[in-house]
């Protein structure tokens, strides 16, 4: 059995392989059925080959049979291939006409050939391999044609590779039909043929034009590694010279270097022919390969974000990305940071609300262009499924959170089962940018930047506990230093008794008292700030907690103060300590009494259930505490920072009010937010998990706007006035600090004015 039977038989039984495995696939196409046939009658065709090369000479009408049904399957090649071809491009009537036509004449042709004794005639056969070869060049011209009409330019360079492909198994078989004749040329025809079959069957399964590419790299790679392989095998078996010994000794040689050096050949090889092949791609890996080792060092989110996105946009390789990350202040994610123009600063919880949808099937990544090829399959087939038109609604919903991200590629980052942010690339300079290795690896960088926000996370709770315990330690100390000689100077005031002297200096005594009591109470406060926190948890109605709160401070409101409350009705409970939240919500209300002045107020607090959108596995309950009020509103500016420590624009103020409260709400699993505009008022919201529901949800009726609950009778006005501060300041006053009573100047001042 000489190369060429060798070589037939092997296109055969691939062929054949490739033809069953494409009629194996459930639910195929048209086109998939198309190009089973056409695998099948080329690989009828080199096992035809194979027969009538290995026909033992003295069986004459063996190989007559052999010759015929090569001839005849031949033929058919042709007619096959246009039969495929006109079915892949979808072309117009007129050469859907044209091509059958072709395609019946050259299977007729191959009749009268392989069934009469022309079979047996030189020229016969070679009138028969030119139509052969004329009617697959039809098919080319069909490919060549659809290249000059398409428009995509993906979908055309698609097109250009299947022309050329197909252009050099003509050309090749053409050249191994020759050899038959006498003409010196390796057998290359079968092996040619073969691999154009299996990239036709990757075109068709693999959609997108970046996998081909890897494919084709992946090919050459392989071919180099085979002929590395055969020749460190040849150069340890040629020089045997027949010893089957000493040939069988250096076989079990050649097998164990080919073992040893296949995994680092592999790896080397596959790198040199990228390198020389695809430079650009080549450059990108090593790029994403050195950035992936950076993040490692990385704790902090910002200095994360910077390198990645400079990472990215130094490989040239994109025009825009970006980085989400969950916002702690309302549902959405936030824009981190970017490069290139400036996409949607936030994604709120309708937009991403489907990309959460396809992170909960366990989906690592949403490309644009998979979402247009679906949306148009659907759009091209009548919706007559209401799941159908259920999916093409959630795909344009996902289409558009990526257009408002800017994003071609968008990979979720996970974190404590729930998705913390997205990682967004796009160039728009090419629908299909990084191929399926390139993705893999933008899968891994996204997974490293998800550990690096959760280990932040972590940092940042372990820096905040070292430095309260710092805190802590010096807050004893200062306590001690302190409110000793305070004691000894109010009781020293106290002791010459204001009311016994006249004018000023009993009003100076009386300053001096009032002074150092609001001293002591910066000092308690701030030890309150600096020591761990004692809490008792326990299941909660915080209903409960919220209706017995504003019955005990209903009577310290002032009169022009109107206080309302509005409860759900079917309210998880909550693991918490009561009276913690008690104190939060006493410094919220007392917080928007004091930014009214003397001007009247309202003041709402509601309580409701709230979906933590961000999670797709486990509990996915919150429930809120919103405490609501028309005051004069907080400026952007000073919101970044009410919650940092000793921040204040209150004369009076210790800074340690809201600071307090944040703390005792993160202890709980929970967080405290702002939203505030100037002029409009502000919301503080206290979101803390729910526990898990006893009894099915019951959708509360809301009670009419400014109506409370039947809990607190009426609208609240308490005979009480509390003092306006003297400086209307953005951060409320801490909870710990006592209503400060007027001194005797400001009385004297109120009442002359």
């Amino acid at each position: 059995m000489d190369i060429r039977t060798q070589s037939a038989l092997l296109a055969a039984i691939v062929g054949l392989a490739l033809g069953v495995s494409m009629l194996l696939r459930p639910g195929r196409a048209r086109v998939l059925t198309a190009y089973s046939v056409f695998a099948m009658v080329v690989a009828g065709y080199y096992f035809a080959q194979f027969f009538h090369g290995v026909v033992p000479a003295g069986w004459p009408w063996a190989s007559q049979v052999g010759m015929s049904a090569s001839l005849l399957l031949g033929a058919l090649v042709p007619a096959a291939a246009l039969s495929f071809f006109l079915e892949f491009l979808g072309v117009r009537a007129s050469v859907l006409r044209y091509g059958r036509r072709v395609a019946g004449v050259s299977a007729l042709f191959g009749l009268a050939v392989a069934l009469t004794p022309l079979s047996s005639k030189p020229w016969a056969r070679i009138a028969l391999a030119t139509w052969v070869l004329i009617a697959l060049c039809a098919s080319v011209s069909l490919l060549l044609g659809q290249v000059r009409q398409v428009e995509s330019k993906i979908e055309r360079a698609r097109l250009q590779y299947l022309a050329w492909g197909a252009g050099a198994a003509i050309v090749f078989a053409g050249l191994d039909f020759l050899g038959k004749f006498g003409v010196p040329f390796p057998a290359l025809g079968p092996v040619v043929s073969t691999l154009y079959l299996f990239f036709l069957a990757q075109t068709l399964l693999r959609l997108r034009l970046m996998d081909l590419h890897e494919l084709l790299g992946k090919i050459a790679s392989q071919t180099a590694m085979a002929a590395i392989l055969a020749a460190v095998f040849a150069i340890l078996t040629v020089w045997v010279n027949g010893n089957a010994p000493l040939f069988l000794f250096n076989t079990i040689v050649a097998a164990f270097v080919i073992l040893i050096l296949l995994e680092p050949l592999r790896a080397k090889v596959e790198e040199q022919v990228i390198a020389i092949f695809f430079r650009e791609r080549f450059e990108l890996l090593r790029a994403l390969e050195h950035l992936r080792a950076r993040i490692a060092t990385i704790i902090d989110v910002d200095e994360l974000a910077r390198v990645v996105l400079d990472g990215f946009n130094e490989t040239r390789r994109i025009t825009h990305a970006s980085i989400y990350l969950l916002a702690d202040d309302r549902p959405g994610y936030r824009l981190r940071d970017f490069r290139g123009p400036q996409p949607v600063l936030f994604l709120d919880q309708a937009m991403a609300r489907g990309l959460l949808a396809v992170a909960s099937t366990g989906q690592k990544a949403v490309l644009m262009e998979n979402l247009d090829r679906r949306i148009l399959e659907l759009k091209q087939n009548p919706l007559e499924h209401r799941r159908q038109r259920e999916e093409l609604k959630r795909l344009n919903e996902n289409k558009q959170a990526l257009t408002m991200m800017k994003a071609g590629i968008t990979v979720p980052l996970l974190g404590n089962d729930r998705v913390i942010g997205f990682l967004n690339l796009w160039d728009e300079r090419v629908p299909e940018a990084f191929a399926s290795d390139e993705i893999a690896l933008v899968l891994e960088i996204a997974e490293q930047m998800a550990i690096v926000v959760e280990n932040s996370k972590l940092y940042e709770k372990m820096r905040e506990r070292d430095r309260l315990a710092a805190l802590g330690e010096m807050a004893a100390g200062l306590a001690h230093e302190i409110r000793n000689p305070l004691g000894s100077i109010k009781g020293a005031a106290q002791c010459l008794d204001p009311s016994r002297l006249p004018g000023e200096d009993g009003e100076f005594l009386e300053v001096i008292v009032e002074e150092v009591n609001r001293l002591n109470g910066v000092v308690t406060a701030f030890l309150d700030y600096s020591r761990p926190l004692k809490q008792n948890f326990a299941p909660t109605d915080l209903n409960d907690v919220v209706t017995r709160t504003l019955k005990l401070i209903q009577n310290d409101l002032p009169p022009t103060v109107t206080l309302e409350v509005e409860l759900y009705e079917a309210l998880n409970k909550v693991d918490c300590d009561a009276e913690q939240l008690k104190q939060v919500l006493i410094n919220l209300v007392q917080n928007a009494v004091q930014a009214f002045g003397d001007r009247p107020g309202r003041i709402k607090v509601r309580t409701t259930r709230h979906e933590r959108f961000s999670d797709f596995r486990g509990s996915n309950e919150l429930v809120e505490v919103q405490v609501i009020d028309d005051g004069p509103g907080i400026p952007a500016d000073q919101q970044l920072n009410i919650f940092v420590p000793f921040f204040t624009t209150k004369q009076k103020g210790t800074g340690l009010g809201l600071a307090i409260c944040q703390r005792i709400v993160k202890s709980h699993g929970g967080t405290i937010t702002v939203q505030s505009k100037v002029g409009e008022g502000s919301t503080f919201i206290v979101r803390l998990p729910a526990l898990p529901s006893e009894h099915p949800p019951v959708q509360p009726t809301p009670p009419p706007e400014g109506t409370p609950s039947p809990e607190l009778a009426g609208v609240m006005r308490p005979p009480a006035v509390l003092p306006a501060p003297t400086a209307a300041g953005a951060t409320p006053a801490p909870a710990a600090a006592p209503a400060q009573k007027p001194s005797r100047r400001e009385r004297r001042k109120r009442r002359a004015g």
